[in-house]
């Protein structure tokens, strides 16, 4: 079937007409591919938008919530790593657009205190996340992340809030810059793609610039200004910058769901795991500062790993639900 024919049954089901038969045909749809997704998000995120006066508004906030809730999957992690790219983005501007309906079809009219309201999407531990923003731009949401904006995006400026990790594909807008509120860092740009690191447990704040131009900045002070292969790592307590070139296919992997380890330490690598399992790992205090590893993970599982692991370090592991403890083999 054509796109333009599952383009009218999105629109059929936004508006509160579409029968339980063409929701899952909507949703067997959306599961084929990402680029259905994206245009799915799309769609969505212009119906909010523009409400047209002549289109009815259902008010009926509990089937509104039981189609929400039909939205959201999130696939549970097996015996592989691959995790699929979830529709909360889909459900969170699903919600998004419920508020505004309500309150239009009280007033016919958005009222002005709604541009002080929030759309915000969170992604589970072991979960990823891709959205499309009012303005056209993707982002990739890591594990563990979170992002937020206002009802006014896209009018005189582009603003979101973010932690967790990121990566931004901002659409060239020259007239409207995008920033990024990422804790008490900001970033600038107009038209770039780039990752933002900003876990809160952890000390530092990274940057990676993939392509374009991106200006850091801490209290309206620029710290750094960023070109393609470039990273900023900023010291969250200090104003300390340290610019270096990085291989940014390693930083950016994550969104291709490829997790690669180069050199790297093996505490260091402990929290990216976590992340990318959904569990909570503990390792014996000796074995910190002592490994690092290069190797590259994708469709392993967490045993998988831990098993390979087991072939290059002398270690045990005891995996108990979502805790695993490990240490070496005495």
């Amino acid at each position: 079937m054509s796109e333009t024919f599952y383009r009218s049954l999105i629109l059929k089901e936004l508006k509160g007409k579409a029968s339980s038969e063409d929701s899952q045909i909507i949703n067997y749809w959306i599961d084929e591919s990402s680029e259905n997704l994206k245009i799915y998000n799309q769609i969505c995120s212009s119906y909010a938008l523009a409400l047209p006066d002549h289109i009815p508004i259902t008010t009926d906030k509990e089937a509104a919530w039981s189609r929400l809730v039909e939205k959201i999957t999130f696939s549970r992690q097996h015996s592989s790593l691959f995790i699929q790219f979830s529709r909360i983005a889909a459900a969170a501007v699903l919600f998004f657009l419920i508020g505004i309906a309500f309150q239009y079809y009280r007033s016919d009219k958005i009222p002005s205190e709604f541009l002080n309201q929030y759309t915000t999407i969170i992604v589970p531990e072991g979960q990823k996340s891709m959205v499309v923003l009012p303005d056209g731009s993707n982002v990739w949401l890591n594990s563990g992340s979170r992002l937020k904006y206002k009802s006014d995006f896209n009018t005189s400026i582009r603003q979101v809030e973010m932690e967790g990790e990121a990566f931004f594909e901002v659409k060239k807008d020259k007239s409207k810059m995008f920033k990024v509120n990422a804790g008490a860092i900001n970033v600038e740009v107009y038209g770039t793609a780039f990752n933002i690191k900003n876990y809160s447990d952890e000390k530092n704040l990274e940057v990676t610039v993939e392509s374009g131009n991106v200006g850091v900045l801490k209290g309206g002070t620029q710290l750094a200004n960023l070109i393609k292969g470039d990273q900023a790592t900023i010291v969250a307590d200090a104003d300390q910058v340290h610019l270096s070139q990085v291989n940014v296919e390693i930083v950016t992997a994550w969104k291709n769901n490829e997790l690669i380890f180069d050199g790297t330490p093996f505490e260091e690598g402990i929290r990216y795991l976590e992340r990318w399992y959904g569990v909570n790992i503990k390792i014996e205090e000796k074995m910190r500062k002592k490994h690092n590893y290069t190797f590259k993970v994708k469709t392993e599982s967490l045993r998988e790993l831990l098993k390979l692991l087991q072939v290059i370090t002398p270690l045990t592991y005891k995996i108990d639900g979502k805790n695993v403890t490990i240490k070496y083999d005495d």
